[in-house]
């Protein structure tokens, strides 16, 4: 991605102009990371989660992805909870999904883009591809249908004014649900993502791309270690990783920028390694899950029965209330 002005024929706003700003990088810009990286972060993988594979059971495998890592890093009780627990579609789940499927027509509108047809479009397309949301919203009762259809709608409004038109940005090169794969001692262990979008790309060993993922909640700390994953996943399969990581916050038209270093994507590797160790080790039960308290328990099924969590509720409207006096 160029930081090249940009054309005359399109006026970007303020919050436009700094998208441009904050991800354009001169071909000087783009690192070169040290030689022997991706050779490196592949042994580490390897070496640090070969006990774990030979652990496993004769033909199971392993599918690591981003929330298992979040999960199981985070609070460990919450994490079993969530294996056993069947998961419910609802409207805010669901906005988040049908907002990134219309953002994903946006790129490709022929004709100047409206939130309203790329929402409606993007729910037709999930009701009707077999993806698995596709249930729920078949079934979905007509007010929520308009709830869901008016969230999405406004993530995907906030998109189109603050992000640049990137059909008008060939060479950008945007590509959007972009999915990737790295299988490793012989297939039993997975590395599987998906980055909401990717703009440019790598010139041989130089790195060009930047990854992007769209966010229609609050700010965590667990994006950027997504961010992270996807670029280890990255670096791993094609030797070049991104050079940049960007959050961008629809509800505030706002980037969180990273670039990439050698530093980072060891982090990135040692954490899948901890990450997937500890997984197979509170499955096989052979240690009690640590209870991690976080302003997640506001939202966590196991409040009720958790004193850990409880506490730490009760501490933190404490000092909000000593705040306001």
């Amino acid at each position: 991605m160029s930081d090249a002005p940009p054309s005359p024929d399109l006026a970007l706003n303020e919050a436009q102009q700094r998208v441009v700003q904050e991800l354009g990088a001169t071909a000087n810009e783009r690192p070169t990371l040290p030689a022997g990286l991706s050779e490196g972060l592949r042994e580490r993988l390897t070496e640090g989660l070969r006990p774990a594979a030979d652990a496993l059971d004769e033909g199971d495998n392993l599918f690591v992805n981003k929330f298992l890592l979040s999960q199981v890093l985070s609070c460990e009780a919450k994490h079993l909870h969530e294996l056993e627990r069947e998961f419910a579609w609802s409207v805010p789940v669901a906005r988040g999904t049908v907002a990134h499927k219309a953002i994903e027509l946006s790129v490709h509108w022929r004709t100047t883009p409206v939130a309203t047809e790329l929402v409606d479009q993007a729910i037709g397309t999930l009701t009707n591809d077999g993806s698995p949301i596709a249930d729920y919203l078949l079934h979905l009762p007509e007010v929520e249908h308009a709830q869901l259809r008016s969230d999405a709608a406004n993530a995907t409004q906030a998109f189109l004014d603050g992000f640049p038109p990137l059909r008008s940005k060939p060479q950008w090169r945007p590509a959007v649900e972009v999915r990737g794969r790295y299988e490793f001692l012989n297939s039993r262990m997975i590395l599987s993502g998906k980055v909401d979008l990717s703009l440019g790309g790598p010139t041989g060993d130089r790195s060009g791309r930047v990854f992007i993922d769209l966010k229609t909640g609050r700010r965590s700390r667990t994006h950027v270690d997504d961010l992270r994953y996807y670029a280890l996943v990255e670096t791993v399969r094609f030797g070049t990783p991104p050079r940049a990581l960007a959050s961008y916050y629809l509800d505030e038209s706002r980037l969180s920028v990273e670039h990439v270093t050698a530093d980072l994507l060891w982090a990135a590797a040692d954490r899948v390694v901890a990450g997937v160790q500890r997984h197979l080790t509170l499955l096989a039960g052979k240690d009690a899950p640590v209870f991690r308290p976080s302003m997640a328990c506001r939202w966590c099924p196991l409040t009720s029965t958790c004193e850990t969590g409880r506490n730490f509720l009760d501490a933190t409207d404490q000092d909000e209330l000593d705040l306001l006096t």
